[in-house]
Order: structure tokens, then sequence, then C-alpha cells
């Protein structure tokens, strides 16, 4: 493996994803706006989220869940005074008081509810456009952080069947996920046997399997894993969903890991909303491509992705917000130059500092893209 790709033993400057690290917002589908932004040299994760919060009021919006991108430990003190789920998502050794960057969905004022899991926590918001009810819930844990991490990862399912529930969705309406697991590599497999486990007794595999993000990060609550979650309940079948398949790789199923490569969802009036899933340097046949060269990962990672893109007829300028996963810090500033390298558009994107699912992965991105309706 090339020198360049050895572990630093400090944080590097954050790279810049998006000029001036300003925030970039876009639609999402349901009415949900995505707001990202790279931090600010020095700038702090609480300041980092004011930034976005102010942005979001501006647009005569709130904030209906968030992501920061840095240290998880600074968000012990902030989970109780927000009004919204904030998963704090970083490696289990992201320096001390590092901050990538963060990305909020906000919906228009007064136009959602929020929802709160059994102990009262706020956990995500409910509401419904003319096509669809939607629910969004982020930062789930497990209810007993002692037990097994196979254990943990069952209870979390269950914590998650039960919060659709409740608010009156089912399995088969879950659309997307996201689960960061603390020291993925050491437990991957039990995760995936666990998933296929609960999928297998709920029928989602005869259902919609969801688009999912399976990365390596801890918490601040010490939680073997949590989980963020996107349902879809169309009215009347005004919004169309449908699996996605990769053009360049093979079903993630091959491989025993059960999601689709992406999801769309298409609204009533014609717009769709494209979710792609974490997507590496991983051929056809599923085994990693490129193993030791991350230059080569990032293209054959974008190259996919181009190609999902461009089978739903969409393209690198219908993104609406990416993260782009790496293990290591030093590795982040081969981003741009990749991407400039490919001829692609800047995108609203931002660094994470995660383990990717197998120890010769060195880069993963996943993205939503909007498509407006064609007149």
């Amino acid at each position: 493996m090339p020198s360049s790709m050895s572990s630093p033993q400090a944080p590097a400057p954050c790279p810049t994803a998006s000029p001036a690290n300003a925030v970039f917002a876009a639609p999402l589908g349901g009415g949900l706006v995505s707001l990202t932004a790279p931090a600010r040299d020095g700038e702090s994760a609480g300041d980092l989220l004011t930034r976005l919060e102010r942005a979001v009021l501006a647009r005569g919006l709130e904030v209906v869940q968030a992501t920061m991108f840095c240290d998880p430990q600074l968000g012990a003190d902030m989970r109780a005074a927000s009004d919204f789920p904030i998963t704090w998502l970083g490696r289990h050794d992201t320096p001390e008081g590092d901050v990538r960057g963060g990305r909020v969905t906000a919906l228009p004022a007064g136009n959602f509810t929020r929802v709160r899991d059994e102990t009262g926590q706020i956990c995500g918001a409910t509401w419904r456009t003319n096509d669809a009810r939607y629910l969004l819930l982020g930062a789930l844990i497990p209810p007993d952080l002692t037990a097994p991490r196979a254990a943990q990862a069952a209870a979390l399912w269950r914590h998650l069947q039960a919060s659709l529930g409740r608010e009156g969705f089912a399995m088969s309406n879950l659309v997307r996920t996201w689960f960061f697991n603390d020291h993925i590599l050491d437990w991957y497999d039990d995760f995936n046997r666990v998933r296929n486990a609960f999928f297998t007794e709920h029928n989602v595999f005869g259902t919609l399997v969801p688009a999912s993000t399976g990365v390596g990060a801890c918490n601040a609550d010490g939680a073997a894993l949590t989980v963020d979650a996107l349902a879809v309940a169309p009215l009347d079948g005004r919004v169309d969903i449908t699996a996605v398949a990769s053009p360049l790789q093979c079903a993630a199923y091959d491989y025993k890991s059960a999601f689709s490569r992406a999801v769309e969802c298409r609204e009533a009036g014609g717009a769709r909303h494209l979710l792609v899933s974490g997507t590496a340097s991983i051929e056809p046949g599923g085994r990693t491509a490129h193993v030791g060269d991350l230059d080569a990962q990032i293209d054959l990672s974008l190259r996919v992705v181009a190609a999902i893109l461009e089978s739903r007829g969409m393209g690198w300028d219908d993104v609406a917000r990416a993260i782009l996963y790496f293990p290591h810090i030093a590795w982040m500033e081969r981003w741009e130059a990749r991407r400039a390298a490919m001829g692609l558009p800047e995108i609203p994107a931002t660094f994470a500092h995660c383990d990717i699912c197998r120890d010769d992965l060195l880069f993963e991105i996943e993205l939503d893209a909007w498509k407006e309706a064609e007149k």
C-alpha cells in the first residue's frame, strides 16, 4: 500500500468539498430540503450546527434531523438541548475535537409533527403531502447497551420496527437506512446475519429491500450501533417506489449483504428522488477491486455511481447531497484531485471519518439525487 495511505498521527486541515465551505441547499423527496456544509478551519461542532440552523431558518424551514461528521464525543453535551435528533458520526479513533462537516434535513415550518420514542426523547418527524406519508427517524440506539453486539443489532431492528408501527408505518415502507456500527470490521458478518434473519422473518425480501449505508462509526452513548431511517407510505399509489440495480455491480444480496444499490421514489407529478446506497470499489463479482490503490478505488466508486445516475436519466448536476467516507483523514485530500481528474462538477458533499465494511476498501460514497418533473 502506498506510503501516502498510512494512518495519520494528527488531524489534517479540513479539505474543501464545496466552494468557500458554504451551506448548500437542495430539495429531496416529500418536500424535504437537505443542507450540507463542510466545516471551516477551526470551526467548532456547535458553531457549524448553528450556521446550518441559521441557513434553515432563512429559508422558512425547520430542522427535523441532523448528522454531524466529527469527534462523536462532542455530541454528549448537546443532545438534551436539541429538539431534533442528531447523529454524531466519527470513527472510534477520530481525533479529539475534530470537525469535518454537517448535514441537516429540513421541512417547511409547521408542516410536520415531531416524533418521540417510548422514553419521550424526540427521535424524528412525520408529515404528509398530497402523495404520501413520510417518517424520518434519527439516532436510534438499542435499549440494552450491555448486550452482545449481535443482540444489540437484533434489538435495534425490533426498536426500528416498533418506531415505524407507532406512526402507522410498516417495514415495507422503509426506503432507506443508515447504520453506523462501532468497530464494524470486527462484527460485520454478525450484523449481516442478524439483518438477513430479520428481513426473512418479516418478508422484507418479498417487498422492498431498502437502500442502505453501513459504515464503522462510534457514538457518544457507547452503543454497538445506531441507525437513521426514512419510510414512505404512498397514498392511493401516488408515489412509485422501486429498487434500482447498479449497472456495474452485482446485487449486494449476492455476497449476503441485504440492501438495494439504490431506491427511486417517483412522485405523482413526475419528480424523482433517487437514494443511492453507500458505494465502494467492488467488482461485478462482489470482490474488492484495486486493493491498495486509493485513487483507483475512488475512480471506480464514482463510475459506479455515475452509471446508477445515468440509468435513471440523471447526472452529477442532479446530486442534492453526498457523504464521502474515508477511514483515514489524510486520504481525504485525494477527493478533489480525483473529482477534477474525472471531469465531475462540484457536488454538495462533506467528509466523514469512518471505517468501511471491509478492511481493503479505502473509500465509500453515498448520495441523494433529485430530478424535477419534465415539462
